[in-house]
């Protein structure tokens, strides 16, 4: 069967509220997660709904990293911004404090909005966990354990769009045309080409393209939070490492 983008839109809206409403069922009777199938499904619907951006889907509210934005956490000589990534790695575990090379690109958040997001917000761990899943355009039962926030430079971080500026509140659908001002450089484009010839098959991801998470727990809007790439060989310092739960206490 074959569905019109628009119907599609609302199939994919029905399963997301049903998604929300076990989720407050949960918070009313139990702690047992909602029904996996249906979580299941939605996840696959939202992996390929976002492979077909659009232009309504652009976000004119995404988070500027600059040091005039009074939301973020910047070190104490300016120079390094506060972010977090969630992991089920050891790695971090025992250089908190200690300045950390990247082997690999990590994919974070600005620090505190995963904090405002799920502080006190579920009564139940499994809940919590769930819609941080969502959230984060992860899949369901995805094992992430711990938050890990870390200090980084704003010259190592780039958004993971065709438009990988972080000054800015939107990030656009296409490569930006090169002048003197913006500069994509070619090994950007080819990064960006390769992760989307392998996000939306199966096992793959909700890449939004556009700046943002994709939210498949919020009926009402698939505008998660802004996400950012630390580049790889980055020098981070681990500021901490917390519990899921005990994080968003």
């Amino acid at each position: 069967m074959i569905f019109s983008r628009d119907g599609y839109r609302d199939i994919k809206k029905i399963l997301a509220l049903g998604a929300m409403l076990a989720l407050g069922a949960c918070a009313h009777q139990s702690a047992k997660p909602p029904i996996q199938k249906n979580l299941s499904q939605a996840y696959a619907d939202a992996v390929r709904d976002a492979e077909i951006v659009e232009p309504n889907e652009i976000s004119k509210n995404l988070t500027a990293i600059t040091p005039l934005n009074p939301a973020l956490e910047w070190s104490g000589d300016r120079q390094k911004v506060l972010v977090t990534t969630w992991t089920s790695w050891d790695g971090y575990d025992n250089s908190v404090g200690q300045m950390q090379a990247l082997s690999r690109e990590v994919w974070v958040t600005v620090v505190p909005e995963v904090k405002n997001f799920c502080r006190a917000r579920y009564k139940f761990p499994e809940q919590t966990i769930l819609r941080l899943e969502q959230l984060l355009g992860l899949p369901p039962g995805d094992n992430k354990t711990k938050f890990v926030e870390m200090w980084v430079s704003p010259s190592d971080l780039f958004r993971p769009s065709p438009d990988p500026e972080i000054s800015d509140h939107e990030a656009e659908l296409d490569f930006p045309v090169s002048d003197r001002f913006v500069t994509v450089s070619k090994e950007h484009k080819e990064w960006f080409k390769n992760l989307r010839k392998t996000s939306y098959g199966e096992n793959g991801y909700p890449w939004t393209r556009l700046g943002y998470t994709y939210d498949w727990g919020n009926p009402e809007s698939e505008v998660g939070l802004s996400e950012f790439v630390i580049r790889t060989g980055a020098n981070v310092k681990v500021h901490s490492v917390t519990k899921t739960i005990k994080y968003c206490e």
